[in-house]
């Protein structure tokens, strides 16, 4: 067994903010780690924020609410032989530390230090610890350099906000990618994008980390690193004052088409054409207003067609009904109900096994993944277990690979974060119904393209293919198919290969489930239509 990797914290006070905390705590109580020492840095901080931009973001807070608080400041529990509290050497935006804190640190020897704290860190300090400082950029540092974190990317309505996790050189924004991680910006709030960005970062720092407790720790591979966008500052109150304009003209806009149209799922199908699928000839399947049909699961069993779906009418929770294919008649019947529980259900994952049929549909705000078996296929279900509990799982993708089984999920790991970015991997021990693992190679994805299934794993001239979605600018927006190049119990390999956009139609928002059986295929898109 290996020892613990020695870690050194670098802080600007024994209190931070809760999302440091977390990290440090998540250090502290691995066995894979140790701290060995914390320099903290007792040089007082300017603000540099204009009037305005300080009660803009007042106002955020105050009208836009997050389910957490990332920047609540937080106590830490330190033991007093590992402080060290320094007044770094500092020159315009970089520090230097003395050689009194120098030699500390080289006491301590640091494998690996945990940046929270000081600016531009200049010095022998970043040639001291074997796996370098790491920090995290609470933006895409490819496209967004400066601050305030998460903030310009919604003045700029950027689709995806992006959290860098790097091993730090002398410009700060500019070191060793160690890690990304998006998500869909919050086009409406500040505070709320900015909440979700800090969030996800603690979770990116979190899986760095046990890659490097592992022995396998990959970082990105950049050929280039230009940087061409404008290092970016807090606005000043001119502004501050165009900025809050806009967003009140977008406020507006966005009210006044609530006020009249609402959206709606749609379920399209066709048979597959090898040669060309030309979406805008589909067939539409379309529900009465007010209600939607969506995630569109087919099964062909006994020579008939059977379509399952989530079926949401006003604001009810999602209920799963089915569809059948009348031959005679070439359409298909209208829904019948077959699971309605007291929560929201969607994406009903049906699938045969020993003769039997079970389905597993979302129920991912519930904490369980929850497995049905038919009683009399297809309209009779009944719960037959619990697959798992505690933790937040979406759009449960079991498959068949190689004669072994796996699954993919999406998870919500903490409150604030999106179901739709942390893509897992599982691997099914004893088949479908068995025991899960969490797979080496997990998480697939922190990422909003591509984090969250869209479909079933199909096969097509011999290659294997996952559906996901492609999550911004909206949920749902899109779909991506992934081919899966290489999976066993260690490793596993994608490249993406085709991008479906919901351009068939001029009504069309959204597209994020793709399914087929036995020649036929089926896709659903969202639309604005009137309201009743």
């Amino acid at each position: 067994m290996n020892p613990p990797i020695k870690v050194l914290i670098l802080t600007d006070g024994s209190q931070v903010k809760k999302w440091v905390a977390d990290i440090i705590a998540f250090v502290s109580d691995s066995p894979d780690f140790i701290i060995s020492g914390v320099v903290v840095n007792t040089a007082s901080k300017k603000s540099s924020s204009s009037f305005l931009y300080r009660l803009l973001r007042l106002a955020d807070r105050k009208f836009f609410k997050a389910k957490s608080n990332p920047f609540q400041t937080v106590s830490l529990n330190l033991d007093s032989s590992l402080v060290y509290t320094t007044l770094p050497i500092q020159k315009q935006f970089s520090d230097w530390l003395d050689e009194d804190c120098l030699s500390f640190i080289r006491e301590k020897q640091p494998d690996v230090i945990l940046r929270f704290g000081f600016r531009i860190l200049r010095g022998p300090i970043l040639g001291m610890p074997k796996f370098g400082i790491w920090s995290l950029h609470h933006g895409d540092n490819k496209i967004n350099r400066g601050g305030p974190p998460g903030f310009w990317e919604v003045v700029q309505q950027d689709a995806i906000s992006g959290v860098t996790l790097q091993q730090i050189t002398e410009d700060l924004d500019g070191g060793k990618v160690l890690g990304r991680a998006f998500t869909k910006t919050d086009l409406l709030s500040f505070h709320r994008n900015q909440v979700t960005i800090f969030e996800i970062g603690i979770r990116l720092f979190e899986e760095k980390l046990k890659e490097l407790a592992n022995g396998q720790l990959k970082a990105e591979v950049e050929i280039f690193d230009f940087y061409s966008n404008p290092l970016f500052k807090n606005p000043d109150n001119k502004k501050t004052l165009s900025i809050i304009f806009n967003f009140g003209i977008r406020v507006v806009k966005r009210t006044f088409a609530t006020l009249f149209h609402e959206e709606q799922w749609i379920i399209s199908h066709s048979k597959i054409n090898n040669s060309e699928e030309t979406l805008y000839r589909f067939q539409n399947l379309i529900p009465p207003k007010g209600t939607s049909w969506a995630d569109p699961f087919p099964v062909f069993y006994d020579n008939e067609l059977w379509l399952f779906a989530e079926e949401i009418i006003g604001k009810e929770p999602g209920k799963i009904v089915c569809f059948h294919y009348l031959n005679e008649e070439k359409r298909f019947s209208s829904p019948q109900t077959i699971i309605q529980e007291p929560f929201h259900m969607s994406y009903p994952f049906v699938f045969q096994h020993e003769k039997e049929w079970f389905m597993i549909p979302e129920t991912g705000e519930t904490g369980n993944v929850i497995l049905y078996k038919a009683t009399s296929f297809p309209y009779s279900w009944e719960v037959s277990k619990t697959l798992v509990s505690g933790k937040k799982l979406f759009d449960v993708t079991p498959f068949e690979h190689l004669g072994k089984w796996y699954c993919f999920a999406s998870e919500r790991s903490r409150a604030t974060t999106s179901p739709n970015d942390l893509l897992q991997l599982y691997i099914l021990e004893n088949g479908p119904l068995g025991a899960w693992k969490l797979h080496p190679s997990s998480p697939i994805k922190m990422d909003v393209r591509g984090g969250r299934s869209a479909g079933s794993i199909f096969q097509k001239d011999g290659k294997t293919f996952r559906p996901a979605q492609l999550g911004a600018p909206k949920y749902g927006y899109a779909l991506q198919i992934y081919e899966i190049l290489y999976l066993d119990d260690l490793s596993y390999k994608e490249q993406l290969v085709e991008t479906i956009l919901p351009h068939w139609s001029k009504d069309n928002l959204a597209t994020h489930t793709y399914n087929q059986a036995n020649g036929w295929q089926f896709i659903d898109s969202q639309r604005l239509v009137r309201k009743k």
